[in-house]
This record gives structure tokens, sequence and C-alpha cells, in this order.
């Protein structure tokens, strides 16, 4: 099977969940074949800067009006009417890539190519089924388009709420999950992985994923909770933020805290952590979720993250960290009962092996097509 998945540089998730696709579909048959591509980058640099740099300064310098301009667009408007149709324009771009790969399926994992694909295909010019996956955990009006055969979501509030709401077909709706690596569905011993790790078997661990944080910020949040967690040990990623872990070296407590910049084995770090802080986005919190790990939120921004951080709260997987981070984490990681219950609710809101049933779904899709 030829398998091609566009992707995009607005944040890591979008790649993160393509490679993870990637690995799966080829071990699972030699003869597959996978071809990820950046679809924003192919569309044009002025195009690529504007979208993925645009996405960065107003999230991260402008998080309010970014909310503001999230959840006015959750609707059709002219303003909607005006981005779908320089979005879908762009689909030209991206139509040698497909022409010369000849897929037997497409993949989507950002929502702007997802109305290229759909445009592509409602025009004749496409003729393999597209599936969109959607990297959140609640809908949203712009991750929709005419010409998309199937959607893989991660939960089944999205796949009522795109039904009533946004008058998707729900036999195209798939409560999939969000792919991860094969590595986080693993289930190691504990003690002997923190031994392995140079980490102390006997204490309770809190794993910080910093890089996306701001560096005062984050510094703030690990000293509130390293003078309120007792006995613990932390583990601090700081991935490429260079500036943060220079920070962190001046006042983290090297007896109890050890300190990462980027690695490729954050899941060993997951599986032997009680808890996590961390920002939610979507691969990070299915990745958390897939090794049973309770999350700590902190500074969601307005938006997407927001929806996600409310969601993982109401789902009693995580808690939302505001004014006092210390205290709650504190009250948490003393109590053996309370992870024990957020880590079964992660188990239940989990849904299994996600690349294997997108697998499966284009087994079919491939079968029908002949």
């Amino acid at each position: 099977m030829k398998i091609l998945i566009f992707t995009a540089s607005t944040g890591g998730g979008h790649k993160r969940a393509a490679s993870a696709m990637k690995e799966y579909f080829e071990s699972v048959s030699a003869e597959n074949t996978v071809k990820i591509v950046d679809g924003i980058a192919q569309a044009g640099k002025l195009y690529n800067k504007f979208i993925c740099g645009g996405y960065t300064t107003l999230a991260k310098r402008m998080p309010n009006f970014y909310g503001k301009l999230y959840r006015n667009s959750d609707k059709k408007s002219a303003l909607n009417n005006l981005c779908e149709g320089v979005n879908r324009s762009k689909g030209k771009h991206i139509l040698p890539v497909i022409r010369d790969f000849e897929p037997d399926v497409i993949i989507s994992c950002h929502a702007f190519i997802t109305l290229m694909l759909g445009d592509l295909k409602t025009n004749g010019k496409i003729f393999a089924p597209v599936i969109a996956l959607i990297t959140d955990f609640k809908a949203h009006y712009t991750y929709f388009a005419d010409g998309i055969d199937h959607y893989v979501v991660s939960v089944e509030t999205m796949r009522r709420d795109m039904s009533e709401r946004y008058a998707i077909n729900a036999d195209s709706i798939h409560v999939y999950g969000i792919p991860v690596f094969q590595r986080f569905m693993t289930s190691p011993d504990k003690a002997e992985l923190k031994r392995s790790l140079g980490l102390d078997e006997s204490k309770k661990t809190i794993l910080f994923m910093a890089g996306s944080f701001g560096v005062s910020e984050v510094l703030n949040v690990y000293k509130s909770i390293a003078d309120n967690s007792g006995d613990c040990q932390f583990i601090v990623i700081t991935g490429n933020n260079k500036s943060l872990f220079k920070k962190f070296e001046t006042v983290a407590d090297k007896r109890n805290t050890k300190l990462l910049m980027f690695v490729n084995n954050v899941e060993d770090y997951m599986h032997c952590s009680d808890l996590i802080i961390t920002k939610p986005g979507g691969l990070t919190v299915t990745e958390s979720l897939q090794c049973r790990l309770p999350m700590a939120i902190y500074s969601a921004y307005p938006g997407q993250e927001e929806d996600n951080a409310n969601f993982l709260a109401d789902a009693g997987v995580a808690v939302l960290l505001k004014d006092n981070p210390g205290k709650l984490v504190g009250e948490i990681i003393e109590s053996d009962d309370k992870l024990k219950e957020m880590s079964e609710n992660c188990k239940k809101t989990l849904s299994g092996n996600s690349s294997e049933k997108i697998y499966g779904l284009m087994q079919k899709l491939t079968s029908k097509e002949g």
C-alpha cells in the first residue's frame, strides 16, 4: 500500500503523529511505502511562515486575542469563508506531490491541509480516499471540509459533536484516538527502569515537560512544586530550549532533580513517573494517557489547548494548576489513592492502538477502491 501523510510545523504534535503512523504502517508490511510531506511548507515559503509563525506569535504573545479568534471562527462566517478560500487555493501546490507519488490513501494531520485535499477531491483532481486526523479533544468548525472521506478523532464526545453540531456523517467518523509511537504502549518494570535512568526507585517522581513554557513561568512552577512535594525527585526536560536549560541549572536542586535537554526516550521518563507537569498539546497528552500517567496542566493557551485541558480535567486524568500549583501537586503526589484513580481514568479515556485501527480502515478503503 502506498500511503501519503501530510503534516505541518504548527507545533510538534502533527509531525509526531505522522511519524508514529509511518513507523507502524511500515512495521506491519514490507510492501507498504509511506511518505510524509509538510503540506504547509509545500504550499509556499510565505504561506508557511505566515501560518506557522503566525500561530506561534499569536498564541504566545497575544493569547487572549488568539482565543477570541479561535472561538469566533467556530462557525460559518464571512471571515471563515475568506480563510477557507485561501487555504483551498493552496491545493494546487500539493497536487504535484500527490500525482508523483500516486498514493492508495492520503492522510491529513492538519486542518488547513484538510481543506486543500477536500477541494482537490470535490473537483475531481484526486481520487484516493482521504482521511483527516484531528489531534485535539474537541471539535471545531475549521477541522472539516467537503470531499473528505473519513475523520479519525480522539474521543466519543467529538464524534457526537461533529455529527449533531456540524452535520458530519456519523458513519465517516471513527473514534480511534491519536497515534503515538508503539514504544509508549509497553509496560516496563518501574523500579528497574528508574535504576537504569539513574533515579531513586524508592521516591515518587514528577516529570516536567518544560520546553514549551515561558522561562520565568516554568521556573516559578518548579520552585512552588519542589517546595511543597516532600521527598520527591524531579525530571525536567527542556527540549531544545537552551536558555531555559541554563536557567534551570542555576535554580534546580541537583540532589533531587535530573535536568535534561532534548531526549529520544521520553517514553522511559513517562513510564517511570507518577505525575507529569505539562501543557495540554494533543500528542503529549495522548502519550501520557498511553503511559497511564496522571497530569497537572499549567498555562493552556486559549483555544484548542484550553479545550483539551478542560476535557482532561472533566475526564479525571488531570488537574488544572492555577494560583498555588505547589499546594495542589503536593496533595496529589502524597495521595496514592488519588494517583491510582487518575491512572485508571487514563486507561478508560484512551482509545486503544490508533495506528492499528487507522491501518485497518485503510485496508477496507483500498479494498473497496480496488
